[in-house]
């Protein structure tokens, strides 16, 4: 063995003692190891006694000493791991000063940036990068010059249907989507057959694979991205033809947005092939050139944004004639809103670089704020879309107009959830997370019960909508038109249904259900015990049954007067004194207006005994008193014909059930004779035949010299009595005076 395997035995044994030493805990063995050898096992007897080991005994000496020292390093990891962990608030600080430290190198790093770039630029040129630059240009020419023929032959053939598009001019929006969805149809087809051609000329081994890679990365950022963004703007904003525009947009705002979006994205393109050749040059400055490009792009968005901020509310707003006060904050707060989103995700994108992810990409980034700022145009176009898949109006008046907009407002609410979802899971996946996946089997429990949560909400949230629109249906059905009543209608017309009465005093408390179950389940999901809470729920409702008799006395009289049928919205009752037409019922009472505006609150269990005045038909009758010498044969004959003319009139042939019609003498009195006629008529249809019955009498009654008969006083006087002045005075006075005895004594009567 020679004198190196001797010394390379020794240093092993050396090591072996040590590692022993390291294990046993002995610092101090440590330190001077070979000081503190035991004799027998000195430098001299290390090397006799390694000059007798084998190869096959030296190997395995060897192999024992590496695995010994990877135990030491193990042994020592526990040590380190012991070490406090640092806090959340130390964590945030020390991103902090890492992002301010990262933001001021590269603004030092500025004036370098600017240097490498005109580097990079003259190593592209001089082939450096992508090979000989004349090469890098001719295979950029050949794949353009491909493209454009191929795009140019398309639009060619489908030059007939571009030509239709341009002369002609929509009535309805559904033929503006079709005009410009056919468009964006050819625009955007046009540029998939550039892409393909472009493609495949790019694979060609024509050049050098380099020289290829980079003129495609140059084709399909500098050309092909701000087209693309330009035909998709044109879809959503015609910034030429406004008759073809899809949302609420003047001139002015649709091209600025037009023409903003179109350059920025260019520039953008233009940044990532710049990264490219900085890349490629392997400068240290191209993380600060895409941390400049994105910095521009983020303010350039902003500043748009800014100096449109009037134009996209207006574009929220849309065509609603009365928009909502929740549509009109929204529409005032989204650009604002979209400019401070802006900010936090360029933040958030400087946080993922220092931290090192790659969940927050250049590309992510612009994903997600074209997805905020675009949100407006998407609500727009759902707002669009409900106007016509929401069904027609059914039934007339104002009742059927009320539902009929409850029913478009239950549907755009569903439609912007179904929306705000979107976005959401949009997001989530540019983020890399995939939120429907987080209440997987294989998911962590707090992430399962957070989305079972956020579906249990959705659902009553749902459930809610659908109790809405269904009233709003039945509603728009079952509701009669309010006509206008004459100022002599005091009892009112007929009232709604049945089922018009009952239902907003069930969807009360249908809507309570759905809130009540809502908020248990939700709560039982967060993990809350929810079994105190429906025995209080029960302790209380039992204390408040026997504490409020009266409240229980109300609800139970109520029910069963809804059972019995025994009035409905609309209708005129007397409830022993209280008279007045019904407004509004509630769980305990219900609201009368009076013939006089006034209000009545009438608990249930206050009736002792309900009157119904518009039920099915209304009787009315009619009295008239004419001289003791009228032809009371004649007078029913005129009240016959009367009723025939009032029958056949178009107004009221409908509503009349029996025609106005004289029922002879009903009574003599001093005055006169006293005859009465009578008709039938729907509810609340009474007043108006009244109306034009007692014009049609008078006028008859003149025609055929029949007077009214009048309270008269009545004073003989002998033919040979010369009374003066004042005698005639005194008779006066007293005729004047027996007469007012007369009207006292038949009001008392």
């Amino acid at each position: 063995m020679t004198g190196a395997w001797k010394t390379k035995i020794s240093a092993c044994f050396a090591s072996f003692l040590l590692t022993l030493s390291i294990l046993a805990g002995s610092p101090a063995a440590a330190q001077d190891a070979s000081s503190g050898l035991p004799a027998p096992l000195q430098q001299a007897e290390m090397e006799k006694l390694a000059s007798s080991l084998s190869p096959e005994q030296v190997k395995a000496l060897t192999d024992l000493m590496i695995l010994l020292q990877k135990n030491a390093g193990t042994a020592a990891e526990p040590a380190k791991a012991a070490a406090p962990a640092p806090s959340l608030l130390e964590k945030i600080e020390k991103t902090v000063d890492g992002l301010g430290a990262a933001i001021a190198n590269h603004v030092q790093n500025l004036p370098a940036v600017v240097v490498a770039a005109f580097a990079g630029l003259g190593d592209l040129v001089a082939g450096k990068i992508a090979g000989p630059f004349h090469l890098l240009i001719a295979a950029t020419a050949l794949i353009l010059a491909a493209g454009f023929a191929a795009e140019f032959l398309i639009n060619r053939g489908a030059g007939a249907r571009r030509r239709t598009i341009r002369n002609e001019q929509p009535e309805t929006l559904y033929e503006t989507v079709k005009l410009v969805s056919l468009r964006a149809g050819l625009d955007l087809g046009g540029l998939v057959v550039f892409t393909i051609v472009a493609l495949f000329i790019g694979r060609l081994p024509l050049f050098d694979p380099e020289t290829r890679r980079f003129a495609l990365i140059m084709v399909f950022w500098v050309v092909l991205l701000p087209r693309v963004v330009a035909a998709i703007l044109r879809f959503a904003l015609a910034p030429h033809r406004r008759e073809l525009r899809l949302v609420t947009a003047d001139d002015a705002t649709a091209k600025s947005l037009y023409r903003n979006f179109t350059i920025l994205f260019a520039v953008i393109g233009v940044a990532f092939v710049m990264f490219d050749v900085l890349k490629g040059a392997s400068t240290e400055t191209a993380e600060s050139f895409r941390f400049f490009a994105g910095l521009l792009a983020n303010a350039w968005i902003v500043a748009v944004i800014w100096k449109t901020r009037d134009g996209l509310t207006r574009i929220i707003l849309g065509d609603e004639e009365d928009p909502t006060s929740g549509l009109e904050r929204m529409a005032q707060f989204w650009p604002y809103f979209s400019m401070a989103f802006i900010v936090f995700n360029w933040f958030l994108v400087q946080f993922a670089e220092l931290l090192g992810s790659d969940a927050m990409s250049a590309g992510r980034s612009l994903a997600v704020i074209s997805l905020v700022i675009f949100a407006p145009f998407l609500d727009t176009a759902v707002r669009g879309i409900v106007a016509h898949i929401v069904p027609p109006m059914q039934g007339d008046g104002p009742v059927a107009e009320a539902a009929h907009q409850q029913t478009r407002s239950s549907y755009v609410r569903i439609a912007r959830i179904a929306l705000l979802a979107f976005l959401i899971l949009m997001v989530g996946r540019i983020y890399g997370l995939n939120l429907l996946a987080l209440g997987a089997d294989d998911g962590s429990e707090i992430a399962r019960n957070s989305v079972i949560f956020l579906l249990i909400l959705a659902s009553g949230y749902l459930a809610w909508e659908i109790v809405n629109l269904w009233v709003a249906h039945v509603l728009a059905k079952d509701s009669p038109p309010v006509e206008n009543q004459d100022d002599e209608a005091e009892m009112g017309g007929a009232g709604k249904s049945r089922m018009a009465t009952i239902l907003p005093l069930l969807r009360v408390i249908l809507q309570i259900s759905i809130i009540t179950l809502t908020g248990l389940l939700a709560l039982s999901q967060l993990g809350v015990n929810i079994t105190p809470l429906l025995a209080g729920a029960g302790v209380v409702g039992l204390a408040v049954g026997f504490g409020a008799q009266t409240l229980v006395r109300d609800v139970v009289s109520g029910v069963f007067f809804l059972m019995d049928d025994a009035f409905r919205l609309g209708e005129f009752v007397d409830t022993e004194g209280t008279q007045g037409t019904i407004e509004k019922i509630s769980i305990r009472s219900m609201q009368l207006r009076g013939t006089r505006g006034a209000v009545h609150i009438v608990p249930y269990g206050e009736i002792p005994k309900l009157t119904n005045l518009s039920r099915d038909w209304v009787i009315m009758k009619l009295r008239f008193t004419v001289p003791f010498d009228t032809d009371v044969e004649k007078v029913r004959k005129l009240f016959k014909k009367i009723g025939q003319e009032i029958g056949e009139m178009e107004e009221f042939k409908d509503d009349i059930l029996a025609p106005f019609k004289g029922q002879g003498v009903a009574d003599v009195d001093d005055v006169g004779i006293v005859v009465r006629g009578k008709f039938t008529t729907k509810p609340g249809k009474q007043f108006g035949v009244r109306k034009e019955i007692y014009k049609r009498v008078q006028k008859a009654f003149e025609e055929n010299d029949i007077q009214f008969a009048r309270k008269e006083v009545r004073v003989q006087l002998p033919d040979n009595v010369d009374l003066d002045d004042k005698q005639k005075e005194t008779v006066t006075a007293a005729a004047a005076a027996a007469a007012a005895a007369s009207e006292t004594k038949t009001a008392a009567q």
